[in-house]
């Protein structure tokens, strides 16, 4: 199964990743911008044209100062009534407005309402009329000459509104408020994409994750659902095929360990056999006359015999034992007098191979809960590995010690220790059927081993 190195870049991860810090970048110099002419024109066509027609308010100058212009110009020639109508338009509409105009001889003509400028107008009231009304921050004013141009003979007509009537402070601040609504909206709107972006690539490493941690029924992790074909969906893929073939070694390991089981077994009984006749046709050589040399063959034959018979139960009892087979019945048992008593069945052999033993088993019963022939032949492995490879100490001892505040048994020698080679003779295919069956009694196996001697310690592994 082969697998892309690298997502296409318009599927990537990366790519979706770009296009939202593009978008971060243009957030400010183009975003900003479009949020402020949004809420300007909502503000202007909007909200400005209901309050207007809700209360009358002027809510722009420009608006009134271009009205008014644009009528003084298109009252051009026209007759005096035509003036009047027309100002009392602009009454009608803006009531809270004074409005007026003078002819060409400076006779006050309308004055909606009237008594409040003067009948007859001077060039100096006309001029002082204009400054005081520049400068004047309660009443807003605004006058323009009737006709195209400046100076006609059709005199000039002006129009006055409180400063109160404007609402240049309100529309300023819902200019604002709408430009921070919709910066904040567009700034949400960002912010969410990110956060989906981001959780979304989360949530798929977390289910990558769940299933590294979550074993199925042959122990080995649960295959996934792969998603898009990002950098994360060739993870998802490479994932299910490191399970395929994790799956694939695991049924091959069993088949071999299948293979390797019933070859062990089935070369224990076929050896058996022969072993049987070569050993039968020994004790036959036994009785006959032979010569020393011949005595001294026909010995180590016999000894070569032994351990070859040892060899053949230790695999069968490793066989029994990795493939589940060898029974167990543990029970509360008192180990020193198991060791005891084992001590006392090798104690002759002990002496003939010059070993000194030095055993300290009294005291309280050590309770522990084991089976007691898998026990028996733990120590027997054990004391026979001395004998073989650790004679030369010429030691033995059995004792007792508490280790990490619980007893521990503890058997020592003077030999070589662990280092020297022992291979041929089965030390090492023993000492595993050792721990094995102290596995199996929830007991552990700790060694210890230098030029000077071995200490091994048995003791449970949940005291």
């Amino acid at each position: 199964m082969r697998f892309q190195r690298f997502p296409k870049f318009r599927s990537s991860l990366l790519s979706r990743y770009l296009i939202i810090v593009l978008a971060a970048l243009l957030f400010v110099p183009v975003v900003i911008p479009i949020s402020f002419l949004t809420s300007w024109l909502v503000n202007n066509t909007v909200i400005n044209d209901k309050k207007q027609e809700e209360n009358g308010h002027i809510v722009q100058r420009s608006y009134l100062t271009d009205n008014w212009h644009t009528a003084a110009k298109q009252l051009a020639n026209a007759s005096p009534d035509q003036i009047d109508q027309k100002l009392r338009k602009f009454k009608q509409k803006y009531p809270f407005a004074s409005v007026f105009w003078v002819d060409h001889s400076g006779m006050t003509r309308l004055q909606l309402p009237p008594g409040r400028q003067p009948a007859k107008w001077s060039s100096d009231d006309a001029i002082q009329y204009m400054k005081a009304n520049t400068g004047n921050r309660d009443l807003f004013a605004v006058v323009a000459f009737i006709g195209d141009k400046p100076g006609m003979k059709q005199g000039f007509m002006a129009i006055e509104i409180p400063e109160e009537y404007f609402v240049q402070n309100q529309i300023t601040t819902s200019n604002i408020s709408l430009f921070a609504i919709t910066l904040l909206l567009l700034f949400a709107f960002f912010a969410g994409m990110s956060y989906l972006f981001f959780r979304g690539i989360r949530r798929r490493l977390l289910t990558l994750e769940s299933a590294m941690h979550a074993p199925g029924e042959d122990g080995l992790p649960m295959k996934i659902h792969t998603g898009r074909a990002d950098e994360i969906g060739l993870l998802e893929q490479s994932f299910n095929y490191m399970i395929d073939q994790l799956g694939d070694s695991r049924r091959r390991e069993q088949e071999e360990e299948r293979l390797r089981k019933r070859l062990i077994s089935n070369m224990s009984h076929d050896l058996r056999t022969p072993l049987t006749v070569i050993g039968s046709h020994l004790y036959s050589l036994k009785k006959e006359p032979l010569t020393d040399q011949g005595k001294q063959s026909l010995a180590l034959m016999q000894d070569k015999m032994s351990d070859l018979d040892h060899l053949i139960d230790h695999l069968l009892s490793y066989n029994l034992l990795t493939s589940g087979k060898y029974a167990i019945h543990r029970k509360p048992q008192d180990v020193l007098r198991i060791v005891r008593e084992s001590a006392a069945a090798w104690y002759t052999l002990w002496e003939k191979e010059g070993l000194s033993p030095d055993i300290n088993l009294e005291g309280e019963p050590l309770i522990w809960n084991v089976d007691e022939q898998a026990f028996r032949r733990v120590l027997d492995n054990l004391f026979q590995n001395i004998v073989r490879h650790a004679g030369s100490g010429g030691y033995i001892g059995l004792d007792t010690e508490m280790h990490h505040g619980h007893p521990a048994l503890i058997i020592t020698d003077r030999g070589p220790g662990m280092q020297a080679d022992s291979s041929g003779k089965g030390a090492g295919l023993g000492l595993s059927i050792v721990q094995l069956l102290l596995k199996e009694m929830a007991l552990g196996l700790e060694i210890e081993s230098n030029g000077q001697g071995t200490l091994m310690r048995i003791r449970p592994l949940n005291p």
